[in-house]
């Protein structure tokens, strides 16, 4: 009897939880805790209902559970996540192995499932083993009430830490915060939110006949991948150094913007200064036009999109289009010009070699000003470990860096951006060119103690405004942000206050 009731228990408690610790490690899952509280509850029903309809619960429970790790950790709704789902094939040829083992997982996991059903557990047994998985579930979540791990409880509770249990569930009846943008979100997609392309001179509403003006400088809009800001600042004053020796040709500006989501809502923010997200997807070209892209080409500039991946993911070959790209750089392209492939959950075009590339770009003569748009790539995370950067920056001076693995190798990759981008700003351009560099969203690390180190709020930018065309073409008024303070958020972090500018002016030597 007793070895009966243990493999049950055994089952329910442990083993069910194999498929999301295996996912956790290898794809990089945040773990919001390491037992799953519904697999216990499933281990208790299984001893009344029959056997297929166990395995059946179990089985969805597993998906629900590995559906929420991946919208915990790329921060995605579940529509969001359902709506980007074709991607998922774009991400698996390079983590086959990883899949291909969690399905493995998944599998063991209902076999023995079945066979716990199947062990003819009854009466006095059945009593002793619901009893023992219910007081594993109460004394779990317990654990998590007093320790303020459980949202609905406590509302404050400590981010970086990990609670006891967590759920699958929640994947179905939560939603991503939109802490940062309430009244934005509510509005729908035309509710407009703050973007660092914002604070660019307005070349787009320059008064005169469209593509005359021979004075238009160039612009450049660089979205950089996991660009979160540091909570560390010598951490965060590293990783733009590189800008520190262009003060003799440009005003750098640097400043913060809030974040609400993943990598496309970024695009849509500095884009479109909208809160659309994944609505960016389907969205119409007239339902475009006040964008970037369409005011730049009104004003006579030839735009140009680049992302060193494939076209087909979230379908940023079909919506460049419609958002008024005139041309578009994907992997397969920019590997037929000769650009090399760097490793990572997403192999694609190395980053200082599209940097590159559009530096030659711009040093082309032109009847027409570009307007280049450029995602970067190869600090998506989990970052490689170690990774292909040529003459990385030291680590040891960043205890947390020095002694993490996975956050040296992203400050070298996200480095290796900003020093590409200072080189290429010092090239001789065929017309002055505007610099803007903006992260997309904070790093989704997956360990709680690393994702505890950057804002969950903002991102930073680095505005480039050469000098020489600083007094034709001065930058618009700062827009005046007030940041809504999320439930029980004010006592870990300062929110900016209303009225404050989310712009700030910092002079580019030190």
């Amino acid at each position: 009897m007793k070895t009966r009731s243990c493999f049950v228990i055994l089952v329910f408690f442990v083993v069910a939880n194999v498929p999301f610790w295996v996912a956790s490690h290898s794809l990089g899952f945040i773990s919001k805790g390491p037992f799953n509280d519904e697999f216990m509850l499933i281990g208790i029903l299984s001893l009344f209902i029959r056997r297929s309809v166990t395995v059946g619960l179990l089985l969805v429970a597993i998906l629900l559970d590995l559906m929420n790790g991946i919208s915990s950790t790329y921060m995605l709704s579940g529509a969001e996540l359902l709506r980007s789902s074709r991607s998922a094939f774009e991400f698996a040829p390079s983590h086959l192995w990883d899949v291909l083992v969690v399905a493995m997982c998944i599998a063991m996991v209902g076999t023995l499932a079945a066979a716990a059903c199947g062990s003819g557990i009854a009466g006095r047994e059945r009593r002793y083993v619901a009893s023992a998985l219910a007081v594993l579930l109460v004394v779990s979540v317990t654990i998590d009430v007093v320790t303020g791990h459980i949202l609905f409880v406590r509302q404050d509770r400590q981010l970086g830490t990990v609670s006891l249990t967590r759920r699958g569930t929640n994947f179905l009846v939560t939603r991503v915060p939109r802490q940062k943008f309430p009244s934005a979100v509510s509005a729908g997609s035309d509710g407009s939110v703050p973007a660092a392309s914002s604070a660019m001179p307005g070349f787009d509403r320059v008064s005169g006949v469209p593509g005359t003006d021979a004075t238009l400088p160039n612009v450049v809009l660089i979205l950089v991948e996991s660009w979160g800001k540091p909570v560390a600042n010598d951490l965060e004053e590293s990783l733009v150094r590189p800008y520190a020796d262009l003060a003799e040709r440009y005003t750098v500006r640097r400043g913060t913007v809030p974040f609400y989501g993943p990598t496309v809502a970024g695009e849509a923010r500095e884009l479109c200064g909208s809160a659309m997200g994944f609505g960016l997807l389907t969205a119409t070209r007239p339902e475009l036009k006040d964008c970037l892209p369409m005011r730049m080409k009104a004003r006579g500039y030839h735009s140009t999109a680049i992302h060193g991946f494939s076209s087909r993911m979230f379908g940023r070959g079909e919506w460049y289009s419609r958002i008024g790209f005139d041309e578009a750089w994907f992997r397969d392209r920019l590997q037929g010009q000769g650009l090399p492939l760097c490793p990572g959950p997403f192999p694609g075009i190395c980053d200082a070699a599209a940097s590159e590339w559009i530096g030659e770009r711009l040093e082309r003569e032109s009847d027409s000003p570009q307007f280049i748009y450029w995602v970067t790539l190869n600090s998506h995370l989990p970052v490689p470990i170690p990774n292909r950067v040529k003459a990385p920056p030291s680590c040891l001076g960043f205890s947390i860096a020095a002694e993490e693995p996975a956050m040296c190798s992203w400050y070298q990759l996200v480095f290796n951006v900003h020093r590409s981008v200072a080189e290429l700003a010092l090239r001789s351009t065929s017309r002055p060119t505007v610099f803007l560099i903006v992260g997309d969203h904070a790093p989704p690390f997956s360990a709680p103690k690393l994702r505890a180190q950057f804002s969950d709020e903002v991102v930073p930018y680095v505005l480039l405004t050469p000098r020489r065309n600083e007094q034709r073409e001065r930058p618009p008024a700062t827009r005046s942000v007030a940041t809504v303070t999320r439930p029980g958020a004010g006592a870990r972090r300062p929110q900016l206050k209303k009225g404050k500018k989310f712009t700030s002016s910092v002079a580019a030597a030190g």
